[in-house]
């Protein structure tokens, strides 16, 4: 067991063998879900790959027992999710990928934030015109790729942007996030599509990018771009995530009110 307490800010232990967490005494109780292959499969470059029977485990609505209202009060969620490390064929383990709603009465969507426990993630972005829209009608105006996100650091995904989050690495790996509790996430565009507009496979030990043929109308060019910190916001590299909120829960107002923010968010993404 690796005892990831100290980067969690919270007790937490992690499996790598069997890739489940384990919860200390004196916190809540989460909600528990995987996501086996065949559910990944309408995402996938290659149909019908073989990889394990689940690909990852998620826990929403973690945390400790004493923060339970101070967070209610803020509406805001915590989870958990842990990945296994594998290919399905050429392209790497991946999430299903979705997007998030817009907020009621405002022409900006929900953001999210992401941070590394263990191990390291590689997150692709992308905004479309309308995630509504058909596979033959879909239009991508935008693309942007973290190839990188490593321990402690921290990752806002724009509002507006559906989001995959691609492990990379030889080992399973761990990633919290805070996520406004209002809202649920949108994943069916992103099946009919049979995913993002690039697949991430490896070629010579290293991230590749292959255009998806079924967003018809073509997609950009990837920007590539790496994590910053945000301190304003509550995003530094050396505190919890969790902690952070905890203790601070207003630098994360921008969860359920982006606009007011927007400008500070994507300073935490140096396009390259």
């Amino acid at each position: 067991m690796i005892d990831l307490s100290k980067v969690a800010g919270f007790p937490l232990k992690f499996d790598e063998e069997c890739c489940h967490v384990s919860f200390g005494e004196k916190m809540k109780r989460p909600s528990y879900d995987t996501r086996e292959l065949g559910k990944l499969e309408e995402v996938l470059m290659e149909r019908g790959a073989a990889g394990p029977e689940i690909v990852y485990w998620m826990y929403r609505n973690c945390g400790r027992l004493m923060d339970s209202a101070l967070l209610e009060a803020y509406d805001l969620r915590y989870d958990l999710s842990a990945f296994v490390s594998a290919r399905f064929g050429p392209e790497y383990m991946k999430t299903s990928g979705h997007y998030h709603p817009n907020i009621p009465g405002q022409d900006i969507a929900y953001p999210e934030v992401y941070e590394i426990l263990h191990g390291e993630a590689l997150y692709v972005m992308q905004k479309v015109a309308d995630y509504g829209a058909t596979p033959q009608e879909m239009v991508v105006e935008d693309v942007i790729v973290v190839e990188r996100v490593t321990k402690g650091q921290k990752i806002i995904m724009p509002p507006g942007y559906g989001h995959v989050t691609v492990n990379t690495g030889d080992k399973p790996f761990v990633m919290s996030n805070w996520v406004s509790s209002k809202f649920s996430s949108f994943y069916e565009s992103v099946e009919r599509c049979r995913g993002f507009a690039y697949y991430v496979v490896e070629e010579d030990g290293k991230p590749a990018y292959v255009e998806n043929a079924e967003y018809k109308k073509g997609v950009p060019e990837i920007r590539f771009a790496e994590v910053q910190e945000i301190p304003e916001l509550g995003l530094e590299w050396e505190v919890p995530l969790y902690k952070a909120c905890a203790q601070a829960p207003e630098k994360f107002e921008f969860l359920n009110d982006p606009a007011k923010y927007e400008e500070k968010m994507w300073s935490g993404l140096k396009i390259l």
